[in-house]
């Protein structure tokens, strides 16, 4: 399994990852007239940031 370092690492590039996708497809969406991938990279980037947060409590959990 991974350390927590890495895992701190891999968590920071997941939220990078959803905060890059979140600002080039939602603003790109919300210049268009169709708002629906807005709400896609709305969902996505929440889905990541879970991602990213349980990962950080799944190695603290397996660290005890």
């Amino acid at each position: 399994m991974i350390n927590n370092e890495q895992a701190k690492y891999l968590a920071e590039i997941v939220k990078i990852t959803a905060i890059g996708q979140f600002g080039y497809f939602g603003y790109k969406s919300l210049e268009s007239v169709d708002h629906a991938m807005f709400y896609v990279s709305s969902v996505v980037f929440v889905a990541l940031i879970v991602i990213g947060t349980s990962l950080l409590a799944l190695v603290k959990e397996m660290s005890k």
